[in-house]
């Protein structure tokens, strides 16, 4: 799997993902709020009607427990604010997280999930291996990132702002 996909980032399809993870931290804390109320996502869906609208619940596995949803959902979005902010998105690791931790035996429910998400998104879960590899190497740290800069003081690399990679224009000047 490559690393990085070179594209130039676009605008609307950053904005269409930042909407979409807004949607899943939405999901998360309304499952949340009723999570020890049924045993499966299954029967959240089916017992509250505020649930129905969340088109993520009819993706994932209808017998995982709603405290695993929560769990896996939180560990497959947790990357994409710092990664949406990157210069160029790394398109596989952006699907490769969510595939990973919310859709690991389920090809269904990913594949409807990616269709999905490609009517706003069209190269969503493009060039993915059939099995999704651990996301953990998305969440490190590199020390070899570009622009780290040494320290004065120790004379160690430390990693760059984020920030200083911003995207789009400072307009301001």
């Amino acid at each position: 799997m490559t690393n990085q996909a070179p594209s130039i980032p676009d605008p609307y399809e950053r904005r269409a993902l930042l909407l979409h993870l807004g949607d899943v931290l939405e999901t998360v804390f309304c499952l949340s709020q009723c999570a020890d109320e049924y045993a499966s996502i299954g029967d959240a869906v089916r017992g509250n009607d505020a649930l129905a609208g969340f088109t993520l619940l009819g993706f994932v596995d209808a017998d995982m427990s709603p405290r695993d949803f929560i769990r896996r959902a939180s560990g497959a979005f947790f990357v994409w604010p710092k990664a949406l902010l990157d210069a160029s998105l790394n398109h596989p690791m952006l699907a490769n997280t969510v595939k990973h931790d919310l859709f690991e035996d389920n090809l269904a429910g990913w594949r409807a999930y990616v269709e999905e998400r490609r009517g706003e998104v069209p190269w969503f879960g493009e060039d993915l291996p059939d099995v999704a590899e651990s996301a953990a190497p998305a969440h490190a740290a590199r020390e070899d990132a570009p622009g780290a800069e040494k320290s004065e003081e120790t004379g160690e690399k430390q990693k760059p702002s984020r920030y200083m990679t911003w995207p789009w224009p400072d307009k301001s000047k």
